[in-house]
C-alpha cells in the first residue's frame, strides 16, 4: 500500500518590471515552525514558459511530508537559460487538505543559486531577523544600487552609473557622455 501524501499548491507571482520573468530552473522547500519539511520541489509546468513578466503561475506539489502549516520557504533559482534574471513579487501556498492559504511577500530581484529564506508574511525588525547572513547580502546589493557620488565640487549628488555586471562605469553624466 502506498503511503498517503499531501498535496500543496504554489501560486507564485512575476513582477511587472522590465526583464522581470526568468528562463533559469526554480526549486521551492515548504518548512514549518517544528523542523519538518519537504523535499526540493522544482517549479515547472511541462511545455509551458513559466515566470513571465506580470505572470502568475500555479504549480501542485506532493510530499510525504503533512505540515499542518508553512512557516518559511527556501525559493532558489539557477542562472540557466537566457534570460535568467528573476523579480518575484509574492509566493502563496495552500495546502489542499485544509485549504489553508499562506502568504510570502518577496518583492525583491532573485539571485542565481542562493537559498532565499521567506517567512511566512515575512514582516521583522532587522535586529529580530532570524535571516541575518541573507540580510547583510541583500543590504550590500542595495548599497550598490543606490550608491551616489558628487561629480562637482559643491554640486548635486548623482547616482552612480553601472555596467551590466554592476562594475561603476567611466566617465559620468549622462549615457554616452564620456
Amino acid at each position: 500500500m502506498l503511503a498517503s501524501s499531501e498535496v500543496y499548491k504554489i501560486t507564485v507571482k512575476t513582477g511587472d518590471r522590465k526583464r522581470a520573468g526568468t528562463d533559469a530552473n526554480v526549486t521551492i522547500v515548504l518548512r514549518d515552525c517544528k523542523g519538518n519539511s519537504t523535499k526540493e520541489a522544482k517549479l515547472d509546468n511541462f511545455l509551458r514558459d513559466d515566470f513571465e513578466r506580470g505572470r502568475t503561475d500555479k504549480f501542485t506539489v506532493k510530499d510525504k511530508t503533512k505540515l499542518d502549516e508553512v512557516h518559511f520557504i527556501e525559493l532558489c533559482r539557477d542562472d540557466a537559460g537566457l534570460f535568467s534574471d528573476w523579480y518575484v513579487d509574492h509566493v502563496t501556498v495552500t495546502i489542499k487538505s485544509s485549504d489553508q492559504d499562506f502568504v510570502f511577500p518577496i518583492y525583491r530581484w532573485i539571485r542565481p543559486n542562493f537559498k532565499y529564506r521567506i517567512v511566512h508574511l515575512d514582516t521583522f525588525l532587522p535586529q529580530e531577523d532570524p535571516h541575518q547572513e541573507q540580510r547583510q547580502i541583500e543590504l550590500e546589493e542595495k548599497k550598490n544600487v543606490y550608491e551616489y557620488e558628487q561629480k562637482i565640487t559643491d554640486g548635486p549628488s548623482q547616482q552612480c552609473m553601472r555596467d551590466e555586471q554592476g562594475e561603476r562605469k567611466a566617465g559620468g553624466g549622462r549615457e554616452g557622455e564620456g
